[in-house]
């Protein structure tokens, strides 16, 4: 099972991979800058095919380990900027627009709740997020796309040396509409 988990993500990674020469070049990404959306590629449509219904699975947003150069300066952490992220989930959450759930017991939390893990944590420490998604394919398109249901966000928690020694979950919200999980504790 465990070579499962490794072979479809490197399947994956090297299909949506390939580009010509000339869609190599990326432009500079505005963070936090709104952009538009084709919102109809959002949504599953009948002629989707579902490649996985409620995939969960855990990515690193920050290089745990600094002495490791080439994680934090190649491709793979380039395009995550996890502070405009977190301060838009948890601004949200604030605003009363997102609720937010302790991971491990699955219960919703307070705003006195949050304002204190906010006052332990710091979200400059937030090393990893928790995606619960579902992954469509249009075959007829040669489209595949994904909705977010949920994220997880968890702080990376260091020793007296800055190295990582394990992480703590912060608060979990959900998204279009689905309804929250059970905590991590009753699994």
């Amino acid at each position: 099972m465990k070579l499962i988990n490794l072979i479809f993500p490197v399947i994956f990674l090297t299909i949506f991979s390939c580009k010509t020469e000339e869609n190599n070049k990326q432009p500079k990404t505005d963070f936090g800058k709104e952009t538009s959306i084709d919102k109809g590629s959002l949504k599953a449509d009948k002629n989707a095919i579902i490649l996985a219904d409620n995939i969960t699975y855990i990515t690193d947003v920050i290089n745990s380990n600094p002495e490791e150069a080439y994680y934090k300066d190649s491709i793979w952490l380039k395009g995550a900027n996890i502070q405009v992220f977190a301060n838009l989930v948890f601004k949200n959450v604030y605003e009363g627009k997102l609720k937010a759930y302790d991971y491990m017991t699955g219960k919703e939390m307070s705003i006195l709740e949050i304002e204190e893990l906010e006052k332990e944590h710091k979200r400059k420490d937030i090393g990893q997020v928790l995606f619960t998604e579902n992954w469509y394919y249009n075959e007829a398109e040669i489209k595949m796309y994904k909705q977010v249901n949920s994220i997880m966000l968890a702080y990376y928690r260091y020793d007296e040396n800055g190295y990582v020694i394990g992480n703590y979950p912060g608060i979990r919200v959900y998204f279009n509409n689905t309804k929250p999980m059970k905590g991590a504790l009753d699994y």
